[in-house]
């Protein structure tokens, strides 16, 4: 039996690229079906939202498409100064770029789109723009982790974690665990991985994917192989194959052979190993997998090394070092001389294994700190590493093959020793500064929580004072008018001293006293709903529809659940908001019908108000053509932590849908 940490922490050194392809299962049918959703497409708005998911559902299927269309969503986008769709069509760049494995290009473009989608979140936090500010995040770890910075990969995929959660999006979360999974492998954590791929196995199971199951059980099959689990692989390989087998021409089939390689390669069967590589890396050049073939390259060269067939092992790496050369990637070229000096030094190579250590030590002294060097070298003084190398120059094949191989021995085991130590030294330092920029930007965040929660309280404020000029105006001019004029017709009376009884006039002061009453218990109405306060949300707002129900509108009110457990400031908050939608849809939208609807579930809330109005379009400004405000109302959702969002085509009506989770209001 292998010893587990170090025959998986060598596996982890060899596999060290993340695999984040997707299955390609059913992507046709996708793909038709949005092409013939463009044909159909109405609005530049809505052709940008399609175009950039169908260069995501063309991401290595058709390259030079998924390039076209991208950048042509892109162009439109920054025509209409449509800022969503800009950063959609930034990140499906970048995620093409990613695929290509021209990582800094890739950069360039989730870069320039990271800063648009947080400002959209901040001005406005709905589903839409959370589930697109996720993609241009984890687009961006997973980039990171290409480019092997481990430690930012993980910090961006848990920043992204909650987000996720929050959404409820479970094929967003089973991608996130599986991909989280691959990071504890490359980082020899195996219990942590097991942990997260698990969970992913059992969202899956409620996603009924094929696409998740299939690379889940791809990647938990080689969790099992590092384990020493080679038999426990078999029935996670078998359920992959089978949803393949649906599709022949699948791209994920590398990726399966890939894995039934390892299998191959943990029964010792080396043979039939190496076919199974063949048959991947066939599919693999044929579709221009980039990073797929430096997997390809790692993998042969392995199972080469099992078989003791050293001198194939350094004929693939060394065309992996070539190739991470050629693409200028100087982390890969640093682990494939790593990989060939140790072939090098078991073939009694010693020169060789030499002279691409001293080349591997290089890079790695190049792409570290000027601090990391510094425990290097004092280390080195520690081991006496100079008298070693002199003695290793010293040293000739011909008389002295024992004695080199020991001197040769020392030296790779104290160089391998140097860098883990220099290498842990690195990981801690790092793992303070992350942990430091944890807590600054859990300071930061806080404050400005704190400075939204003071322009909430703020604009309550001032929401309240124009109320109460808005009270005081229709006091004045309306109920004081009345008042007056009926003051000034009795004055009349008395001055006349009529001889008969005044009858008619009489009935004027009462009809203009009648509708005094009626005019002050509006306004009272409008200061605090009386039946609200009595009977409840249900009743008020049902009170409410029933009184702007006339000859030309029609307000309809749907109540499920109920306002049990609902502090009443939250109750007249709703109360408000669903006022302001239905004056807005009537006095502005020109609406002959509003449907009002009120759902609860738990302490989740889910206000709809729909209209037949003349519609607006939210892209141009956040104030539709007849002037109506969205501050106020925003202002009122906000306090109760809730979500605002609004759908609307002109001349189509308009939908807002509001939610509300009553623990955090």
């Amino acid at each position: 039996m292998r010893t587990h940490i170090f025959q998986f922490s060598i596996l982890l050194l060899i596999l060290f690229t993340p695999y984040v392809a997707v299955s390609q299962i059913d992507n046709t049918k996708e793909i038709d079906s949005l092409r013939n959703e463009l044909k159909l497409v109405k609005t530049d708005t809505a052709k940008v939202n399609l175009l950039s998911e169908l260069s995501l559902v063309l991401s290595k299927v058709d390259s030079l498409e998924t390039f076209k269309t991208a950048f042509e969503a892109l162009s439109l986008s920054q025509k209409i100064k449509y800022k969503k769709g800009e950063a959609a069509a930034l990140f499906s760049i970048g995620g093409a770029y990613m695929d290509y494995f021209e990582l800094e290009t890739a950069d360039e473009y989730l870069d320039e789109g990271l800063p648009i989608i947080e400002k959209l979140v901040q001005e406005d936090s709905t589903r839409a723009n959370l589930k697109l500010w996720l993609r241009g995040n984890y687009f961006k770890a997973i980039n990171y982790g290409y480019k092997g910075d481990v430690n930012k990969e993980a910090e961006m995929t848990y920043m992204v974690i909650p987000v996720a959660k929050k959404l409820n999006d479970l094929d967003f979360l089973t991608r996130v665990y599986t991909n989280m999974g691959i990071m504890n492998m490359r980082m020899g954590q195996s219990e942590d991985a097991y942990k997260n791929l698990s969970k992913s196995i059992e969202i899956n199971k409620t996603l009924a994917s094929k696409k998740r199951t299939i690379f889940t059980d791809l990647m938990f099959s080689q969790l099992l192989y590092g384990l020493d689990s080679v038999n426990q692989m078999k029935p996670y390989l078998n359920e992959a194959k089978d949803l393949l087998e649906t599709d022949p021409n699948a791209l994920d089939w590398q990726l399966y052979y890939t894995q039934e390689s390892f299998y191959y390669t943990g029964l010792g069967n080396y043979t039939q190993a190496i076919e199974s590589l063949d048959k991947a890396r066939e599919i693999v050049v044929k579709n221009q997998m980039h990073q797929d073939f430096y997997i390809l390259l790692q993998r042969y060269a392995v199972v080469s090394e099992k078989s003791n067939d050293y001198p194939a092992a350094i004929s693939y790496m060394t065309e992996f070092i070539n190739t991470a050369k050629e693409k200028k990637k100087p982390t890969n070229v640093f682990q494939g001389l790593y990989k060939r000096s140790q072939y090098e030094a078991t073939q009694e190579n010693y020169k060789n294994a030499y002279f691409d250590y001293v080349a591997a030590i290089d890079i790695y002294d190049s792409i570290n700190t000027h601090e990391s060097l510094e425990n290097i070298k004092e280390l080195e003084l520690k081991y006496d590493t100079a008298e070693n190398e002199k003695e290793i120059l010293s040293l000739t094949i011909t008389n002295e093959k024992k004695k080199s191989q020991t001197y040769m021995l020392i030296g790779l085991a104290s160089i391998l020793a140097f860098l883990l130590f220099g290498g842990y030294y690195i990981y801690n330092q790092r793992l303070r500064k992350a942990r430091k920029k944890e807590r600054l930007h859990e300071s930061e965040m806080n404050l400005f929580k704190q400075e939204q929660q003071n322009q909430i309280f703020s604009a309550m404020i001032e929401g309240q004072e124009k109320e109460r000029k808005r009270l005081a105006i229709d006091l004045h001019d309306g109920l004081g008018g009345r008042l007056s004029g009926i003051s000034l017709n009795l004055s009349k009376l008395d001055k006349d001293e009529p001889k008969e009884y005044p009858k008619k006039e009489l009935q004027k002061v009462m009809k203009d006293l009648g509708d005094s009453l009626t005019e002050l218990r509006s306004i009272a109405r409008n200061m605090m709903p009386e039946t609200l306060v009595k009977f409840g949300l249900e009743a008020a707002l049902k009170d409410y529809c029933s009184s702007m129900t006339g000859n030309e509108t029609k307000v309809m009110l749907q109540f499920y659940g109920n306002e049990n457990g609902i502090d009443l400031n939250q109750q007249v908050t709703m109360y408000r908001v669903i006022q302001e939608l239905i004056n807005n849809a009537i006095k502005h939208a020109n609406a002959s019908e509003v449907l009002v609807q009120y759902m609860r579930e738990g302490n989740n809330v889910d206000i709809t108000v729909e209209d037949n109005g003349v519609g607006f379009n939210k892209e141009i400004s956040e104030e539709t053509p007849s002037g109506m405000g969205l501050s106020n109302l925003k202002t009122r959702v906000a306090y109760l932590k809730g979500s605002l969002d609004f759908n609307s085509e002109i001349n189509e009506g308009t939908t807002v849908n509001v939610h509300i989770n009553i623990d955090a209001a």
